[in-house]
């Protein structure tokens, strides 16, 4: 790998969502050549799902009438508020809000390579320090000349055991009690784009993602895929995984898993798969695991459900010719979980 290194300490914050430049001149130092190529208009994630996914779903106040099972929209925490809303920190739209704020920090990293004379920096040390304040932060950018591999536990979600990419970002931000890191690797032409994002934060829970995300900018097609893992500061895990992806240029396919644990006795897996057109009809396949790894499904709770684009129950089951989207075989299951923090694909350095 060649690289190009940029240390920044004080007050260039490289925050969890947010990329902050504000640097003292203590001492500070930039050198290297710069790339008349200009900035990279990286895609928004969260506006090419809306193209094929229903939209963010909001529980009613009221269970709506008519409804032949109330599981999907009843209650605290319903289930269509886990498969396609946006507060749920499983959902469609939580996850896709999480990909976007890593790429617009790799986003702020090159416009901080920008010079006066508005070309990009690339071959670049810059090193800012201030020593009143225990603040630490670290960018790194190297460009990859090997393709990068999965980490394992994450393959079966990826699909793939490694990636071709062209460059990698890596940032680092620390205080006492707390640090997160962010690695991104890229590639971008002019046909399409691919990242693959991992992240960790360490303060009173420690979790961990890797993301993968690609499209095809000639038709926007998209293949998303998320891996997640965290401990709680009550020391219990939480994880899950998902992937969209666009089918026969107008439909989604759509599958996703969350693995629980409530208690020594009482752990639970729940998995989903579905898809369709959002304008017209889409169905889901929701099927529960308890305990997690339980070979035999709860048949007490599993749901099999067809629905409009306005989420309203079309007929009591699985219509016709939605058969091959909620293939149980396919879905993600105990085997597939995370089952630990998930490492970088490049390493801690």
């Amino acid at each position: 790998m060649s690289k190009i290194m940029i240390r920044i300490f004080g007050c260039l914050m490289v925050c969890a969502l947010l990329f902050v430049a504000g640097c003292s001149d203590d001492q500070n130092s930039v050198t290297g050549t710069t790339d008349n190529q200009g900035t990279t208009d990286f895609a928004n994630f969260g506006e090419l799902v809306t193209l094929i996914a229903p939209p963010v779903y909001t529980a009613p106040a009221n269970t709506p009438s008519g409804q032949y099972d109330s599981m999907w929209t009843d209650g605290s925490y319903p289930l269509l508020g886990k498969v396609f809303g946006n507060s749920e920190p499983m959902s469609l739209y939580s996850n896709i809000e999480n990909l976007d704020h890593a790429i617009s920090v790799l986003a702020s990293v090159q416009q901080m390579m920008i010079d006066s004379t508005g070309t990009i920096v690339t071959d670049t040390i810059i090193e800012s320090y201030d020593s009143t304040t225990n603040i630490a932060n670290v960018v790194e950018v190297q460009t990859l000349v090997s393709n990068t591999a999965i980490p394992t536990q994450a393959q079966n979600i990826m699909g793939f055991t490694s990636v071709q990419l062209d460059n990698l970002v890596k940032m680092g931000y620390s205080i006492p009690g707390y640090s997160n890191n962010y690695h991104i690797g890229y590639a971008v032409n002019d046909s399409s784009e691919t990242y693959l994002t991992w992240f960790t934060k360490q303060d009173s829970l420690t979790e961990s993602f890797l993301y993968y995300a690609f499209v095809n900018k000639l038709d926007s097609s998209i293949d998303v895929r998320g891996v997640f893992y965290k401990v709680e500061s009550n020391g219990k895990p939480a994880s899950w995984v998902y992937n969209i992806k666009t089918v026969d240029s107008s439909d989604f396919s759509y599958r996703m898993s969350w693995y629980a644990d409530f208690s020594p006795d009482f752990t639970m897996l729940g998995c989903i798969i579905g898809g369709g057109n959002k304008d017209d009809l889409f169905a889901l396949r929701y099927r529960p695991y308890n305990p997690a790894d339980a070979q035999v499904v709860d048949s007490m709770f599993m749901l099999d459900q067809t629905f409009d684009s306005q989420y309203n129950y079309i007929g009591t089951g699985i219509a016709a010719g939605f058969e091959s989207m909620v293939n149980e075989a396919d879905m993600f299951k105990y085997g597939s979980m995370p089952t630990a923090l998930i490492p970088s694909p490049w390493g801690t350095n």
